[in-house]
């Protein structure tokens, strides 16, 4: 008996089990989540001006604002999708279209209300902050209020500047949340719609992370239209007058406003939703701007063409950035990337994605032939 005693005893404790993959993603998760939570909210007490920079008096004129402003959202994206599917005949997105096989959609969940509610208050406070700043004047309070005050630098050329560099820097932070490391924990939920369907809901369902992301390239590209342009003109006087020296010694002020209309950025931001929201509808929505020498606007035939095609140490991407190919915008570029989500991570153009050999042109539905054939494949390599 005390033999059998002592067995027992000697007996090794099972060993623990190690937490499996899925299990430590929760853990970071919900790590990264609260320490986020807890950053939010200690900036927003040590700055409660972030929501409310008009100064409004009350809440309830706070919380009528917010209403006013979600209904606006909700009635121009209705506005939208009127002009594109009645007005302009848009067909849908041939994976859409009748016939073609089925396309799996993904319910929204509890995570994606909660989601979409934090990214609906942190867009009201980007639009209170925006209109304000406009108010205001912009950067050193130079930004143009009036209709005699509009020219072609401060609208059209100021619009694509804030289209370009809104761009250029929302793509390899786009990238970046597709890394192994990051994807799972903030991006990964945006892509539970691998073929979005639902305008507005699908683009704004997506971690407060990512959203904040989303808000600042929309900031920068303000801010780039509105300073780039009159700081190249500053820069290019000082050394005109003092040489190189001159963008050192020419005063403290390196930068200079002024440089973009308010008129301008408030039709920036129309383009901007309606174009996001298409992003993730099933419309076949395509333009293109060219660029000087695109065969689309001057003709196969001219000077810039003929030079870029003789020239043999011209790039295929100088070629592409030169005849505008980069700038084309297209609702099935955006499907591509839900569906392949390592190709087009721009959300506007292609540049970033046409320089880094991530653009992937749009692929239509596969028949039955080639998905049977697609079958038979992976299951070779499976055995």
């Amino acid at each position: 008996m005390c033999s059998a005693t002592a067995d027992v005893r000697a007996r090794p404790a099972p060993a623990r089990r190690r937490p499996s993959q899925l299990q430590r993603q929760q853990r970071r998760s919900l790590l990264l989540d609260s320490a986020t939570t807890a950053y939010v909210l200690h900036y927003l007490y040590r700055n409660p001006s972030y929501l409310n920079p008009w100064n409004l008096p009350n809440v309830q004129l706070w919380i009528l604002g917010f209403v006013l402003i979600r209904c606006g959202i909700v009635f121009y994206d209705n506005i939208v999708v009127f002009v594109i599917e009645k007005c302009l005949r848009s067909k849908v997105l041939p994976t859409r279209e009748p016939g073609a096989p089925p396309v799996r959609y993904v319910d929204l969940d509890r995570r994606s209300y909660v989601y979409l509610a934090l990214g609906a208050l942190n867009e009201y406070a980007f639009v209170m902050r925006l209109t304000h700043y406009l108010w205001q004047g912009g950067h050193q309070q130079l930004l143009p209020w009036k209709l005699t005050q509009l020219t072609v630098g401060n609208t059209v050329v100021a619009l694509g500047i804030m289209f370009l560099f809104q761009d250029l820097l929302y793509a390899p932070l786009h990238h970046l949340l597709h890394m192994p490391a990051l994807y799972p924990l903030i991006h990964k939920h945006h892509h539970r719609q691998h073929f979005p369907t639902r305008g507005y809901l699908d683009a704004g369902n997506e971690h407060p992370i990512e959203h904040m992301i989303g808000i600042q390239a929309a900031w920068f590209g303000v801010c780039a239209s509105e300073v780039f342009l009159p700081t190249l003109c500053l820069w290019f006087e000082r050394v005109k007058a003092n040489g190189m020296h001159g963008l050192l010694e020419g005063g403290d002020a390196m930068t200079r406003g002024g440089g973009v209309h308010a008129a301008t950025v408030l039709v920036f931001f129309q383009f901007h939703a309606a174009l996001a929201m298409l992003n993730h509808s099933p419309f076949d929505v395509n333009f293109s701007l060219p660029f000087v020498g695109s065969g689309s606007l001057f003709g196969a035939d001219n000077k810039v063409m003929q030079w870029l095609d003789e020239t043999a140490t011209a790039s295929k991407w100088l070629k592409r950035i030169v005849t505008g190919q980069w700038f084309k915008y297209s609702v099935g570029h955006h499907e591509m990337h839900h569906r392949k989500f390592n190709y087009n991570y721009g959300q506007y153009c292609m540049l970033y994605d046409t320089l880094m050999g991530t653009f992937l042109a749009y692929e239509g539905p596969m028949t039955a032939a080639e998905m049977d054939a697609k079958k038979k494949r992976l299951s070779k390599k499976e055995t």
